[in-house]
Order: C-alpha cells, then sequence, then structure tokens
C-alpha cells in the first residue's frame, strides 16, 4: 500500500533540516571520521602536487572510512554509497565525489602505510584508556580466498595434465601439418611458430566473434522496443581469412575443420602454458620453504590465488582460505596485532602475530597470553617466556585410554605409570640423548589391554619421551590446570571471537576481496583498524568531553576542492 495517500500531483514539499543541522545538531560519526582524519599524520598527505591541484587527502580519507564504517570496502562500493549518504555529503562540504579510480588510488596508498594507520589507532585506543594492558587472547580464523576451490590442483596431477596437454598438442600439430597445403618450404619448427602464431589470431577473432554474439541476443531479449534482429553467431570468415595465411590457403571444404583445429591448438596452448607457469611457482616455494625435500604429489595449488591454501572451516567445509590471526586486548576488545598465513596450522601462527604486534603496539612484557589447544607448542611456549609473556594455553587432550598423554611421568624417579599402574623404565637413548624409550616388557606380556594398548608386533608399548620439549609441555598444562590457568581460559572464546563475529557481520568479511597473501594480509589489518575505530566511536558517543574536544577542533580542517 502507498504512504502517499492521497496522490496529490502538484504538492509541494519543504525539508527544514539542512544539512548543518542533520549532522551538527549532535554527534554524528561524519563529524567524528573528518576530525580522525584531521589528526592522521599520513605520508599520503605529503605526496608532491603533479598537474592540476588533487583532491582534499584528508577529506577524501574521512569519506572512505566513514563508508567503511557502514561496511563499504570496495571503491565501487564507496563511490555509489556516497552519492546517497547524509554524512558523506557533510564532510564533503560542497567538493565534487571524485571517481572509483581515485577512491581505489587513496585506498591503495592506505594500504601501503597500513602499519603506520594502525599504529596512530592503536595510540588514540591508548590515551582513551581502552587498552587495559594486563590480559590479551589470540585466536585465528579461516577465511575464503578471492579463489575457487575448484580451481585448484595437486602437484601429482598438475604435471599429469601439463604432459597430456602437451600431447594432445603435437596430435593437433601432426594433423594439421598433413592436412594444410604452401608451406612445405618451412622447417618443422618454422612450422610450429607458424601455426602457434595463427592459432592466436583465429582464437582471439573466435572470442570476439563470440562476445559479439552474445550482446546482439542480450539486446534482443531485453529491448523490447527493437523490432529488427540480427544473425547470431555469424562467423566473419572475411576477416578470418584476411588475418591468417594458413585459412587463406585451405581449400573451402577443409576450411572450417582447419579454424576449428587452430582454435583448439591455442585454447590447449593457453591452458598448458598456465599450468606450467603454476608448476614453477609451487616448485620455487617449496624450494624456499623444504629446500631439496621432494615435492609431495597431493600438495594443491590454485591458479586463481596461488598463495591461498585449501583448509578446513569451521562452518562451510574445505574451502580455498587464509589463516588469519590477532591479538585482543580483554579490556575493551582492541586488536594490538594481526598476522596472516597460507598455512592452516595455529601453532605456526602465534610468534609472527606477536612479533608484528611489538611494531605496531610495543612490548608485550608483562601481559597474560590465553590460547586454545590449537597454540599448544614448546616452541611457543618457550618465545613466549622469553618475551616476558605469562603464557596459558589449553592443551589438546587424545581420546584414547592408552594414549601417550595418560602415562603420567614421575620427574623424581625418571619414569612413567601406565593407566594400569605398571612402572616403564628407560630402555634406551635415542638422537645424542634427546630422546628416552621407556617400557616394560614383562606387564605388557600378562597385561590383558596389551592390543588395546598398542599396536606394536611384539605387543610391548613403548613411551618415547622428548627430554627437552615434554617438561617444558608437561609444565604449561599443570598452569592450565592452576586457578589463576582455568580463570583465564574460561573467557578464551568470549574475548577473541566476538571480534571474528562483529568484522564479519559488521564488514561483511565473509570472503577475501585481494589476492595474494601480501594483499591479503594488509586486507586483514585494514579491517582489523576498521574494528579498532568502532571502538573509539563508541567513546565519542558516550563522552561529553570527547564529543567537545571533536566538535570544537572541526574549523581547524578547511574544506578546500
Amino acid at each position: 500500500m502507498s504512504l502517499r495517500v492521497p496522490q496529490i500531483k502538484n504538492q509541494m514539499y519543504v525539508f527544514p533540516e539542512l544539512l548543518e543541522e542533520k549532522v551538527e545538531k549532535g554527534p554524528h560519526t561524519a563529524r567524528f571520521y573528518l576530525y580522525l582524519a584531521g589528526i592522521l599524520d599520513l605520508e599520503l598527505y605529503r605526496r608532491e602536487i603533479m598537474g592540476t591541484t588533487p583532491y582534499s587527502r584528508p577529506t577524501l580519507i574521512a569519506v572512505i572510512l566513514y563508508s567503511m564504517n557502514e561496511g563499504y570496502f570496495s571503491s565501487k562500493g564507496i563511490v555509489k554509497y556516497a552519492k546517497d549518504s547524509i554524512g558523506v555529503h557533510w564532510i564533503l562540504n560542497g567538493m565534487k565525489m571524485p571517481s572509483y579510480k581515485t577512491v581505489e588510488r587513496v585506498i591503495n596508498s592506505l594500504l601501503d602505510e597500513i602499519d603506520n594507520f594502525f599504529t596512530q589507532i592503536l595510540l588514540i585506543c591508548k590515551d582513551l584508556s581502552l587498552i587495559g594492558k594486563e590480559r590479551m587472547y589470540i585466536d585465528g580464523v579461516k577465511i575464503k580466498a578471492n579463489a575457487s576451490k575448484h580451481k585448484a590442483m595437486s602437484y601429482g596431477y598438475l604435471t599429469k595434465k601439463i604432459k597430456n596437454g602437451k600431447n594432445e598438442l603435437e596430435l593437433l600439430f601432426t594433423e594439421l601439418k598433413d592436412s594444410i597445403d604452401g608451406f612445405e618450404d618451412l622447417t618443422d619448427e618454422e612450422m610450429e611458430k607458424l601455426i602457434n602464431r595463427e592459432a592466436k589470431k583465429v582464437h582471439n577473432i573466435l572470442q570476439k566473434n563470440h562476445q559479439k554474439a552474445l550482446d546482439i541476443k542480450g539486446k534482443q531479449v531485453f529491448n523490447i522496443d527493437l523490432n529488427e534482429s540480427e544473425e547470431v553467431n555469424k562467423i566473419d570468415y572475411n576477416e578470418l581469412n584476411a588475418k591468417s595465411k594458413i585459412l587463406k590457403n585451405t581449400s573451402e571444404e577443409k576450411h572450417d575443420e582447419t579454424m576449428e583445429t587452430l582454435n583448439n591448438i591455442a585454447f590447449i596452448e593457453n591452458r598448458v602454458n598456465k599450468m606450467e607457469n603454476a608448476e614453477v611457482e609451487l616448485e620455487s616455494k617449496w624450494k624456499k620453504e623444504n629446500g631439496d625435500k621432494k615435492i609431495p604429489d597431493k600438495k594443491q595449488i590454485n591458479f586463481t590465488d596461488p598463495d591461498s591454501c585449501i583448509m578446513v572451516t569451521k562452518h562451510h567445509g574445505v574451502q580455498q582460505c587464509y589463516n588469519h590471526f590477532a591479538l585482543v586486548d580483554d579490556k575493551a576488545h582492541i586488536i594490538l596485532g594481526t598476522h596472516t598465513s597460507n598455512n592452516s596450522s595455529d601453532q605456526l601462527g602465534l610468534i609472527p602475530t606477536i612479533e608484528n604486534t611489538g611494531n605496531l603496539y610495543g612490548s608485550l612484557e608483562g601481559f597474560q597470553l590465553g590460547a586454545d589447544a590449537g597454540f599448544f607448542s614448546a616452541n611457543n611456549i618457550l618465545y613466549t617466556k622469553e618475551k616476558g609473556i605469562d603464557f596459558y594455553a589449553s592443551y589438546p587432550e587424545a581420546n584414547s585410554t592408552y594414549a601417550k598423554d595418560k602415562f603420567k611421568y614421575d620427574n623424581l624417579t625418571d619414569t612413567y605409570t601406565c593407566p594400569e599402574g605398571h612402572i616403564l623404565t628407560v630402555q634406551k637413548q635415542l638422537k645424542d640423548d634427546k630422546i628416552q624409550l621407556y617400557s616394560n616388557e614383562k606387564a605388557c606380556v600378562s597385561c590383558p589391554n596389551s592390543s588395546t594398548c598398542t599396536k606394536a608386533k611384539d605387543g610391548i608399548r613403548r613411551i618415547e619421551r622428548d627430554m627437552e620439549n615434554d617438561s617444558i609441555r608437561e609444565e604449561a598444562k599443570e598452569k592450565a590446570n592452576s586457578e589463576e590457568g582455568k580463570k583465564i581460559l574460561r573467557l578464551r572464546k568470549s574475548i577473541p571471537e566476538p571480534v571474528w563475529g562483529n568484522i564479519q557481520i559488521q564488514d561483511g568479511l565473509v570472503q577475501m576481496h585481494y589476492r595474494g597473501l601480501e594483499k591479503s594480509s594488509l586486507e586483514f589489518k585494514l579491517h582489523s583498524v576498521m574494528h579498532n575505530i568502532r571502538k573509539i566511536i563508541k567513546v565519542y558517543f558516550y563522552s561529553k568531553s570527547y564529543q567537545e574536544i571533536i566538535h570544537s577542533s572541526e574549523w581547524i580542517y578547511p574544506q578546500t576542492g
């Protein structure tokens, strides 16, 4: 039902509220972002002016951040949102809205100095006492990459497909050489180069023809005023023959068949080249990370985003993802630092996340750090200890009654006690005494549960103890089971996990926009900064004194276009 009843066609509307009255009567998000953009110290503000006078960069940053606050992160989305936003029009203050290309360049410039931007926001959070400086939590979230998991291929299958593609090309070349005339003077190598060149030309022309046909079909279907219709899928043979030496010298009977063969050669050649490039990239990355170790046949590479990796997500099954980590302070849930990885392991994410936090925020010495079982490892425990961080982590527990963690170690006697109460003593030392082997042959032979306890052919259960790392893990488990540990770990889900929910809901971050590990890392940092800014906005809306600081300084930032 229409709300405009009665329908008076010549009625007049009067809008009493001007932009300044709408925005400036009280606290408004647009006023905050204009203030924030004005106090930021960014390199992009200081770039040399070349050519025409540029847009006011602080004003553009204010528009971009304000739009991102509303969940618009793409340049086209920001421009589209800006056209109808009262807040944006107030920020622009008569300045013309730039094109999405200009917005895109400003966003890229902001990403280039994202660490500087991140640090400045953290300093504001410090000044507003939003960081407790006592306890923090680390967590990871797997977010879909801008790539389809169906466009991935294992190394073994990739090498097989390349070989099959080359065999197919060889057959097509042989078939074409035998069927075309007029090039008898060319060597096999020259003939192959000619066919490749001609195949690309034919393929490009046919692609353009196909696109043209789609456009015509679209006009015929959707333009209801169109009476005349053009013939769809009509191939321009004159253009083909004019640009292709091979087709020009091909008889009419073989013309279509030769054209199809050339098109297939170009298509398969492109596909093989793409696979070969992917193979080289995969081999290069593997050698950099693993040296001369052989690449497993199941090692995957994605063709749209080679840096991304297949991962098992919590709610969406197996996806092509990046693994993002963040350290979150427990007072106001401020993100102190981040890290993005293409490895599904959470264990490997803790150290680089702490390192990044040190670069952005500063030393974490004296902080308590809580984490789930995915971050539990001897390396992580030792690293946090060296950094003066009080680390508490849940630990993984095996379901089996006879798993290694069900065998109790006694440091005084250097023995293990099995679940049945038998004592296992040291029988052998391995790897320069770094590993000790414990067993009790007599007890295992007479134990009715030995078949459940061990899969060894002789029925003897043996326990390997890492003399350096196992004791570190055992101490960490005791720490986690202490009253203080239980108190800290009880909150490990309620502190960091809502942060992911807020980012995903408010920013719509269910899939990365950028491709590649480096750009995906920058993109995630941008979302983390926006999360922190939203916390500052809460102070702005709740605190009269902070409003006065912001509103009284608005005159300092003139809007020039």
